[in-house]
């Protein structure tokens, strides 16, 4: 008699095959070139006032991608938050948000002398209401 697999241990199975499949790949990568270190900064919350007075808040998780090991200056959230706080909101929502995040937030990264080896900024949570 064949043993089947539950349907719940099946799925999760096979939701997990490609991360166990990468994960040797990237550690050699990780490896021979360096890697890459990640550093998770704290939630910012920016809001904002539109044209029409309507409210609007953003909530946004971001890391840090350094070619080396580093540490960020605390302040940095709220460099990034002034920054993107002294847009209009109107500016701020056209086109794509993530990216204007993004692009704020590198900039931003760069002009500090703490952080300004950061090679790129991940979004990991973009919320707007």
């Amino acid at each position: 008699m064949p043993t089947q697999l539950p349907r719940r241990t099946l799925l999760a199975a096979l939701l997990l095959a490609p991360v166990f499949a990468l994960a040797p790949v990237s550690a050699l990568a990780a490896s021979k070139e360096g890697g890459e270190f990640f550093v998770k900064l704290t939630t910012i919350v920016v809001e904002f006032w539109d044209a029409n007075g309507i409210f609007h808040v953003v909530n946004m998780d971001l890391t840090v991608v350094f070619p080396a090991q580093a540490a960020i200056n605390k302040k940095i959230t709220e460099k990034i938050a002034a920054n993107l706080s002294a847009m209009p909101w109107e500016e701020f929502a056209k086109g794509n948000p993530a990216a204007t995040v993004k692009a704020v937030a590198l900039d931003t990264l760069r002009k500090d002398p703490t952080t300004d080896k950061a090679t790129e900024v991940l979004v990991g949570k973009l919320l707007l209401r």
